[in-house]
């Protein structure tokens, strides 16, 4: 009697974890257990005889019912590029392979030693184009000042005032030595203008086309013989700084969105070369009329700056600095 009871003890029990536990073939372990006792009461043994081979059978099931611990082990995935440790079974899943023998870098623009020195070759590309920005800015004040010496009206003698002070200073800045006070206006102001292009046309490489940069560096000695001429080659170089600010504002806007000139437009997928040639069609330094008509005052010159003018074999040559240049 007393074992009876403990046997209805233990069905109530296993109940009672029914509730609580999955459901399933294996899913009660301690269900499977107690009717395993049951079955051995029902026989007719003492059930308390049968505890130990229930516990192995307990054992059994538990083995079957909870999952085999997995392995892991290293794999790569060539879709991320990266190793990973995962199960045969996902390595299979995922289409992983055996990690390669050397680690597969993803080389980021720049990394190696060609993409290296190519951003350096931009870099200083870049530097020079900031350089002449500011350089064709600080020259705006220059312009002005020649714009008003090519003013002056008399240009035979030598600066008075102010004139001079300021063609003085001009002269020095640009590395020419001419005694102000001695020489003609003229011969002054032809010089200094002459020199302020040829600096300025250093300036603009990049900004101008160079089949502009030619033109106006042929013409230059013939356009300072004269005060139109003069006028002329002020405007050019007025438009020049004008056209490389804005070509440094562009390049500045490039280097902020795409990280670089080496690198290619986010939004037009232009490379910066491209954007250049580009540039120099929309922002054209001359255009066909105006060249027509600056070789043809390249021809003319006033007798007040026929001063310093050699002639060899019937051909004019005028100094400007330290280099000789043919007028026509």
């Amino acid at each position: 009697m007393e074992e009876l009871l403990k046997l209805l003890q233990l069905k109530k029990a296993t109940e009672n974890q029914s509730v609580t536990q999955p459901t399933g073939l294996l899913g009660n372990t301690e269900a499977l257990i107690g009717a395993g006792l049951l079955s051995q009461g029902a026989a007719g043994k003492n059930i308390f005889e049968a505890v130990l081979p229930s516990l192995t059978q307990a054992a059994q099931i538990r083995k079957l019912v909870q999952p085999t611990e997995q392995k892991t082990k290293a794999a790569y995935d060539p879709k991320t590029g990266k190793t990973v440790y995962a199960t045969e079974a996902e390595i299979k899943a995922k289409g992983l392979v055996p990690p390669p023998k050397e680690p597969l870098v993803k080389m980021d623009a720049g990394e190696t030693a060609e993409q290296k020195k190519i951003g350096e070759v931009f870099g200083t590309k870049y530097e020079d184009i900031a350089k002449a920005g500011a350089a064709a800015q600080e020259n705006i004040p220059t312009l002005d000042t020649i714009s008003a010496l090519n003013k002056t009206k008399d240009l035979k003698t030598g600066f008075l005032g102010e004139f001079r002070t300021s063609a003085e200073k001009l002269a020095n800045s640009l590395g020419l030595q001419i005694d102000v006070q001695n020489v003609p206006a003229a011969e002054v102001l032809s010089a200094t203008t002459g020199k302020l292009v040829l600096q300025g046309l250093s300036n603009f490489k990049g900004s101008i086309s160079d089949g502009e940069r030619k033109f106006v560096k042929d013409i230059n000695a013939g356009l300072s013989m004269s005060r139109e001429g003069i006028d002329a080659l002020i405007n050019l170089q007025r438009k020049g700084s004008q056209i490389t600010i804005k070509y440094n504002q562009e390049a500045d806007d490039w280097v902020e969105r795409n990280g670089g000139l080496s690198k290619k437009d986010k939004i037009t997928g232009k490379s910066w070369s491209q954007f250049t040639s580009q540039f120099h069609k929309e922002n054209p330094l001359i255009d066909d009329e105006q060249r027509k008509n600056l070789m043809s005052l390249s021809k003319n010159s006033s007798p007040e700056f026929m001063s310093g003018v050699q002639i060899i074999n019937g051909k004019r040559y005028k100094k400007i600095g330290n280099d000789i240049y043919k007028i026509d």
